[in-house]
């Protein structure tokens, strides 16, 4: 990976946690997102998000409720379909509406760009990505698992926490009942993206990676919160705030009854868990090859081809359950980290 100018300016950075367990346990990480949403829809305001439509394409969409807020949250690992995002928001905000857009750095330069002038009512907030993934390739996987298990799938979560924080985990629920975790079938979309064999091409030479971003607010995961603040380090989920703007600052301010929060240097917490925001993954020589095989061979054999069980993996798939009931799973990574 090639790194890019690391420039500070005046951002400062936290490590927030939501004091709303149960909103902290729905999240990807520490629910910043969902504090920061929180204070905008109190206001009156609308918080634009990505979101699953009924068939769980994701897509951006917008909540005006808090009771609604729930189907933004939570990571997303595919390209969102951004219909006519923009042209609502820009109708909004002429309205006097209060606005909080959320999404890749590359969006909110879209939705910038799109607005040609800023909007004193307009917060935008980022997230540190490694890529997005291809919409198509996530509808033959999920075609795929409803096939396989004879029912609809009712649920889907990338990040779910059953393992808790450090075991973070995708899951697939169906209408039959079942909800299934951990299993090489299960992982498999997370693994090629990780392995940066799913992400579209314009991911590897993105424009945005620097600290010095285009949005008011930016988000990442908090792995190494222990180096922070140790009392927040239970398993639970922390998320890396970067405050770019006076506006982010303010509702950052806004946002301190929600939250707990230790401030962090913005050094250190690109190195420990943030480097995905100053620099660009390479793709995998297979790349290529992968999409015309996901194109050309069953499902079943594209899994086998490209994420082999090795007997690793499999000790891995049958400990990590293990490990999460004996409580050992976060000391275990933090042991690593050291």
């Amino acid at each position: 990976m090639k790194p890019l100018v690391i420039n500070n300016g005046n951002t400062s950075a936290f490590a927030v946690q939501n004091k709303d367990e149960s909103i902290r346990m729905q999240s990807a990480s520490g629910g910043a997102f969902s504090a920061f949403a929180t204070v905008v829809l109190n206001k009156g305001g609308i918080v634009f998000g990505g979101c699953f439509d009924k068939d769980f394409n994701v897509c951006h969409d917008s909540v005006s409720t808090i009771n609604d807020l729930k189907k933004l949250r939570c990571s997303k690992y595919v390209q969102s379909d951004m219909g006519n995002t923009f042209s609502k928001i820009k109708s909004l905000l002429k309205e006097g509406r209060l606005i909080l857009f959320s999404g890749t750095p590359c969006q909110v330069e879209g939705l910038n760009s799109y607005l040609k002038r800023k909007y004193d009512n307009l917060i935008t907030l980022d997230l540190v990505c490694r890529g997005t993934p291809s919409p198509g390739l996530w509808k033959k996987y999920l075609a795929w698992h409803s096939a396989k298990e004879k029912s609809p799938i009712t649920y889907v979560s990338f990040r779910n926490k059953h393992f808790g924080y450090a075991g973070s985990t995708m899951a697939i629920g169906f209408k039959n009942g079942k909800i299934k975790y951990q299993s090489r079938a299960i992982q498999f979309f997370k693994y090629t993206f990780f392995q940066d064999l799913n992400s579209r091409p314009s991911c590897f030479r993105c424009h945005f990676k620097t600290i010095q971003r285009n949005a008011d607010i930016t988000l990442y995961d908090c792995w190494h919160v222990n180096a922070f603040s140790k009392d927040m380090d239970d398993d639970r989920g922390t998320t890396m705030v970067l405050l770019h703007t006076e506006k982010g600052e303010n509702l950052f301010n806004e946002t301190k009854p929600f939250i707990r929060f230790n401030k962090a240097d913005v050094e250190k917490a690109i190195k420990l868990d943030g480097i995905m925001a100053t620099q660009c993954t390479v793709p995998n020589p297979q790349r290529e090859q992968f999409f015309k095989d996901a194109q050309d061979i069953p499902f079943e054999q594209l899994i086998k081809k490209y994420f082999p069980l090795s007997i690793k993996k499999q000790c891995i798939q049958w400990l990590k359950p293990v490990i999460y009931k004996l409580g050992i799973l976060n000391h275990l990574k933090r042991f690593i980290s050291k």
